[in-house]
């Protein structure tokens, strides 16, 4: 199974500038010294956005591609000096032998790249 989420953080002000954009309602958030589930405190506030979950990672970047699609559209950027955003794509379980693999184009890259956001890839 694959997942993408996107986590955006930051100045809580100019979170909900973007969050009041967002084509979907975040999943989950936090507030500035929220205590994390590993005990700390947090330093800054935030929310996750599940995007898409899929066995078939063409399916998922095709759904991950129309959300950021559709903030590009309603204006929404995270290229701001005060707020960080992250999309995170797991691989959940063993993939099957001969699965689809993960390939972004040019033009994704580039789309992640000017609305300001960073990409980590984990298994």
């Amino acid at each position: 199974m694959n997942i993408a989420t996107l986590k955006v953080y930051g100045d809580a002000d100019a979170l909900a500038d973007v969050r009041d954009g967002l084509p979907a309602e975040p999943d989950s958030d936090w507030k500035k010294g929220d205590a994390r589930p590993d005990g700390r405190v947090r330093i800054d506030s935030g929310f996750y956005v599940n995007l898409a979950t899929d066995k078939n990672p063409m399916v998922l970047l095709k759904q991950v591609h129309g959300f950021l699609v559709e903030c590009q559209a309603r204006g929404v950027s995270f290229d701001a000096p005060n707020i960080e955003a992250e999309l995170r794509i797991a691989y959940v379980g063993d993939p099957a032998p001969g699965s689809p693999t993960l390939d972004f184009s040019l033009a994704e890259l580039t789309l992640l790249t000017e609305m300001g956001i960073t990409l980590s890839i984990t298994s």
